[in-house]
């Protein structure tokens, strides 16, 4: 968004440092039977050393106390624990587990705080000025239900706040202002960002075109600008930025707005999609007395409380908080728009549409479009449904929009 708009040691070698540590004791082990009486002397001593050093997945394998098997670690607790973030086991919990020789095992809470990591990393790229949402690709976001919560019960800003709790959006009436903008947007751009949140089990992101009316206060969104790379991909994030730049400038259209997706939750804001649009905000207003509104879209396309096929995109812009309340977080306000009915499909929409099924091709988190969505409908029947009512007036380009429904089941 700036650019459009101005270790831990290797496995091996802390197995070696183990293996180094284990040897004395080992050996002792070892040599204990011979001055001792017999197998059960031998195992007492073993038990003995085993209580005066740490225990290690290799002594426990070692020892015929646990058997290796497919799955039974993840790299991802592997990553977690290389970085300290296990719950920690209280002491005498920890001291009993190494009399019995158990291994210690962290407690349900590590997969909660790899879930919370996960989607703080996916934010690291284009939607991301204030801190990050999203995890590894091929890793299904938000599998649990967020319960939104009402803009009220926040408070102040608490830092310990998981920055992925909804909250509910909150209407200009509702605090007795008016809108200080109108919106209108064309259908040929919910029908494109709807299209590229299908794809993917993972968040999307992408930049909204337009242009903002200082006499009519008007802001007309015309286009989307779908970012085809991976959230968190630093590296991709700036050839991409720069080539939508490049495409806003050549159609004359100002960047306006952004939008992104949540797969299978509600389209609700999170505390970090409030603080990124009020960065975003003062980004565009820039320096200067002039006032640009900024616009942000969320679109959940696979959330069963939508009530049909058809995926719900919601508007919102964030009101800063009360002056007397400087440390409080910003107010996502719903936004009335107008919605404009296309005429066509033009060429930039199909072939973003194109592009977007060849990005996805062969991606660990791309949907199946023809595993069931639910008991009587697929998942492409659900993009087919979703679509249907964005479609533009005239229905010859439909054969098209089949042909890119087929690339779908083939490159799924």
């Amino acid at each position: 968004m700036a650019a459009l708009a101005a270790a831990s040691p290797g496995g091996d070698e802390c197995l070696e440092e183990d293996e180094d540590e284990l040897e004395p004791g080992l050996d002792e082990a070892e040599a204990e039977p011979e001055a001792g009486s017999g197998a059960k002397a031998a195992g007492g001593a073993r038990g003995a050393v085993l209580t005066r050093r740490g225990i290690t997945l290799r002594v426990l394998l070692r020892d015929g106390l646990l058997e290796p098997a497919r799955g039974v670690l993840s790299i991802y607790y592997l990553s977690l624990a290389s970085e300290g973030e296990e719950e920690e086991m209280p002491e005498e919990e920890e001291e009993e587990a190494t009399r019995e020789g158990r291994a210690v095992v962290p407690e349900p809470a590590v997969a909660k705080k790899l879930e919370e990591r996960s989607k703080k990393q996916q934010c690291k790229s284009l939607a991301e000025p204030a801190g990050t949402d999203h995890g590894p690709p091929g890793k299904r976001l938000e599998s649990k239900p967020r319960v939104p919560v009402r803009y009220c019960t926040l408070g102040t800003r608490d830092s310990a706040r998981n920055p992925q709790t909804l909250v509910e959006v909150t209407s200009f009436a509702a605090i007795n202002k008016f809108q200080p903008f109108n919106v209108a947007i064309s259908s040929n751009v919910l029908l494109l960002l709807d299209f590229h949140s299908h794809l993917t089990r993972s968040e999307v992101v992408g930049y909204l075109g337009g242009r903002w009316d200082t006499n009519t206060q008007l802001l007309t969104v015309l286009r989307a600008f779908p970012c085809r790379t991976r959230l968190g991909d630093a590296e991709a994030a700036g050839p991409v930025e720069e080539e939508i730049c490049q495409s806003l400038f050549l159609r004359g259209l100002s960047l306006v707005g952004w939008y992104h997706s949540h797969p299978f939750g509600p389209a609700l804001p999170s505390l970090h999609d409030i603080d990124a649009q009020m960065d975003y905000q003062l980004k565009l207003q820039g320096s200067g007395n002039g006032f640009q509104p900024c616009l942000a879209l969320i679109c959940g396309p696979y959330y069963h409380g939508n009530p049909g096929a058809e995926s719900k995109i919601a508007p919102f812009w964030v009101m800063p908080p009360p002056e007397q309340r400087p440390n409080d977080y910003g107010i996502p306000m719903d936004v009335e728009v107008a919605y404009i009915q296309d005429g066509f499909l033009t060429n930039d929409v199909l072939q973003e549409m194109t592009l977007l099924v060849e990005f996805y091709k062969g991606a660990p988190d791309l949907v199946k479009f023809q595993e069931l969505w639910s008991q009587d409908q697929t998942y492409l029947d659900k993009l087919k449904g979703s679509l249907a009512s964005r479609t533009p007036k005239d229905q010859s380009f439909t054969h098209i929009l089949e042909q890119i429904y087929s690339l779908l089941k083939l490159s799924s």
